[in-house]
């Protein structure tokens, strides 16, 4: 017998992360990545028709002409300025901070309300009346962002600003660094002695739900992630995806594993073959005495369909030096069926006298 069991012992699954580069610009058309502005505003009456919106994607005219609402009218939907400044502050910013009004009836901030980072320490968010956000889709960021690795340079009034985040949810501005780091070793409570202390967090990463929020009412950062006419943006983030590195010790016991499944030790070379079309001229010599074409390797339509194995080797395999050499290892489940096939990088001789151990390993 050829197969041998793997015992769990010598079996191991060791995860680890992979981070992808991405670049997306403004005029990425059809990437899922596009950006959109947010404004508090009454919701009471809301009317879709007189709202500010923006539109994404390709426009259907044929979906307006019939009537069908406005969301309908673009391949990547309608947003509507209002309810995404909503979004926003429910979902990332009402919970968070005392900067931000609180909730009715709640009156002390639970910052594990909110999603993002939960630490009031090392990250500070605080939502005004508007702001601009990217959003990027699961499938570009996987299972979320890394941090420390968002780098925006967006030419706002067509002053080139390098915008980045800190690897704890906060957007800055990296010619304003020194100030910055400054103020997060305060833990954001004490401002640095300058006059863009309004401008210090410019606004907040979301990691893991793939949004980036410009919410900084600075002057110099009110057209972020616009991208009208000179105000482009290119965006640089890596994503993350974790890949699981499976390891088999198999192991080739002493004096086992020692017969060979290579045709060329059988008697006269025979061994079992389905011989398809258009055969290469390299395999004709592995055929048995007699069955070879008469003319030779051109002459490919006179081979058998199939050729039966023997049972008889040559001598020199029955001798007691012979060693097997062993190429291929192949992992099979409980049915017998070949889930994973691992080759040696040469081959290796087969050692009566010893444990031989394989490490099979494979990423999924």
């Amino acid at each position: 017998m050829l197969l041998r069991d793997v015992h769990p012992q010598d079996v191991s699954i060791e995860p680890f992360k992979t981070f992808k580069r991405f670049t997306f610009t403004n005029v990425d058309s059809g990437s899922g990545v596009f950006a959109l502005k947010a404004h508090s505003g009454s919701y009471h009456n809301f009317q879709t028709g007189s709202a500010i919106s923006q539109s994404i994607g390709q426009y259907n005219a044929l979906s307006q002409s019939m009537g069908k609402p406005k969301s309908t009218w673009y391949s990547g939907g309608t947003f509507y300025n209002v309810p995404v400044y909503y979004m926003l502050n429910k979902s990332f910013y009402e919970n968070y901070s005392g900067i931000s009004k609180l909730p009715k009836g709640r009156k002390n901030i639970e910052p594990y309300h909110s999603y993002g980072p939960s630490n009031t320490n090392k990250n500070f968010r605080h939502l005004h009346g508007s702001a601009s956000l990217i959003n990027l889709p699961q499938q570009l960021i996987g299972e979320g962002i890394k941090p420390n690795s968002v780098k925006i340079l967006d030419n706002i009034s067509d002053v080139t600003t390098d915008i980045r985040d800190d690897g704890d949810g906060n957007l800055y501005d990296f010619s304003h660094s020194a100030s910055y780091a400054a103020y997060k070793s305060g833990s954001f409570q004490t401002l640095p002695s300058t006059n863009i202390s309004s401008s210090i967090v410019l606004g907040n990463v979301f990691y893991k739900q793939g949004l980036i929020v410009m919410t900084s009412t600075g002057s110099k950062y009110l057209n972020a992630f616009t991208g009208d006419m000179a105000n482009g943006y290119t965006l640089n983030y890596r994503s993350t995806h974790t890949i699981y590195q499976h390891e088999y010790i198999v192991i080739s016991p002493a004096g086992k594993h020692n017969a060979s499944l290579n045709p060329s030790a059988t008697f006269g070379r025979s061994g079992s073959y389905s011989v398809g079309l258009g055969i290469e001229k390299k395999d004709y010599s592995f055929f048995p005495p007699g069955d070879n074409p008469s003319g030779g390797y051109n002459s490919t339509g006179s081979f058998k369909s199939f050729y039966e194995a023997t049972q008889h080797y040559e001598n020199f395999v029955t001798h007691s030096e012979f060693r097997p050499y062993i190429t291929t290892i192949g992992l099979y489940n409980d049915a017998g069926e070949c889930l994973a096939v691992g080759r040696t990088s040469r081959p290796i001789k087969n050692d009566d006298k010893m444990d031989m151990s394989f490490v099979v390993r494979f990423d999924v």
